[in-house]
């Protein structure tokens, strides 16, 4: 055990020596230094760009759970089914789940003076307005209706700002909604295919373009009356206790609704654009890792002249008794090095860059539903690219080396 001590103690003394001191010939160190230059900055830049990216891809889901449940459900078939087929007491009572309302979801036309406007009604059950889904995106007017006033509307900013409506009782809050008949041909001449019921603004909410210009919230009271859907419902959606198991719970409810339903997740409501994030960051992964694999070509040059410069140390420690395995090693121990001091000045800067932007805000987005660039480290990244660091090294400096000391000194263990 002492000896194999010794043994590593002296690989690694020899491996720090040449790494650190001057070489015989300098264009081995400049070589050396682009290559833990390469390094450096494909660690930094895969830090910040995967850590901008988690940044992003929290963004957009906070934007979602604002607005819509954790898990929604929907006919298999058609359109709308009746809610009288749900027994919400049980779906209630389903572990993991917080709070269950129904929803009904239709485009219709939107009127105040003589301003009009097409946008998406979506009628609430009142457990909705218990859940902070919008209360914090609330810029305007009250959190929560009068739960026995139906004719409460909260409407986006964005058609707030198409129709000029105010909030304030005191000035004309009022607003007309048009919602189309089923029952109704729609024709140029038959007005009865549209429905008018008045609503009175009571808040404006602001979460992100997309919602801002095609949402309003209405009790789904007002909904049904409109539409005259009767017991009728477009879909439900589901508000999960914290730490809840998404898709266990999906499974749970699929399994007390029966096959006539299909439910999907957070994630699968909005898979594209979640998809899209993913593939956008982990292409960026690729061609930072491309990077970084043609900048070992600089730690291969660098250990092959490297070798060729220590021929005659290598000679000596042969004679004195030095094995394949130990020369392998001084020089393996060599391209790790290059490898790791890279990689760490990488990480200070990149951990450095992240936290600034973090603390500071440094780079900051115009015209954007956030002041500045969002940015978010996660250890599982971290772990991805030294791992990726440490293997692109491991074969930058392993196969090179074997090469060279097969072809160079084999012939002197033979002797």
């Amino acid at each position: 055990m002492l000896h194999k001590n010794r043994h590593i103690k002296t690989t690694f003394y020899i491996a720090r020596r040449y790494f650190f001191s001057k070489k015989s010939q300098s264009v081995i160190n400049i070589t050396s230094a682009i290559s833990v230059l390469g390094i450096f900055i494909s660690t930094a830049a895969m830090i910040i760009v995967l850590s901008g990216f988690n940044g992003i891809e929290d963004l957009v889901k906070t934007l979602y759970n604002s607005f819509d449940g954790d898990i929604e459900v929907t006919p298999a078939q058609g359109k709308t089914f009746s809610e009288n087929e749900i027994n919400f007491e049980k779906l209630n009572s389903i572990e993991g789940i917080a709070l269950v309302y129904p929803v009904i979801e239709e485009i219709t036309m939107v009127k105040h003076d003589e301003q009009y406007v097409f946008a998406t009604m979506k009628g609430v059950g009142e457990d909705f307005f218990k859940s902070d889904l919008i209360s914090n995106n609330m810029i305007d007017g009250q959190v929560a209706p009068d739960l026995n006033e139906i004719n409460a509307a909260f409407i986006g900013y964005g058609i707030q700002a198409k129709l000029q409506v105010p909030v304030e009782e005191i000035y004309d809050n009022r607003i007309v909604v048009y919602g189309l008949l089923r029952t109704e041909k729609l024709t140029k001449t038959n007005q009865k295919a549209f429905k008018p019921m008045d609503n009175f603004v009571k808040g404006v909410f602001s979460i992100n373009p997309e919602f801002d210009n095609q949402y309003y919230i209405v009790p789904i009271e007002f909904a049904k009356e409109l539409l005259e859907y009767e017991d009728n419902l477009t879909k439900i959606e589901f508000v999960l206790e914290e730490n809840a198991d998404e898709w266990h719970v999906k499974e749970a409810i699929l399994k007390e609704l029966g096959n006539d339903f299909s439910a999907k997740t957070r994630y699968e409501q909005n898979e594209l654009i979640f998809k899209t994030n993913e593939t956008e960051k982990w292409m960026v992964f690729l061609i930072l890792g491309f990077i970084m694999l043609i900048s070992t070509f600089n730690i291969i040059a660098s250990l092959t002249m490297l070798i060729l410069d220590k021929k005659k140390d290598i000679k000596t420690l042969i004679s004195l008794g030095a094995t394949n395995k130990m020369i392998k090693q001084i020089f393996v121990l060599e391209g790790l090095m290059i490898n790791f001091f890279g990689a760490a000045l990488g990480a200070i800067v990149g951990f450095a860059v992240c936290w600034a932007q973090i603390e500071f805000k440094l780079i900051t987005l115009e015209n954007s539903i956030v002041d500045y660039w969002p940015v978010i480290i996660k250890w599982s990244d971290i772990i991805l690219i030294f791992g990726t660091v440490f293997t692109i090294g491991v074969l930058s400096s392993y196969l090179p080396v074997n090469f060279l000391v097969k072809r160079h000194f084999k012939s002197l263990w033979q002797k």
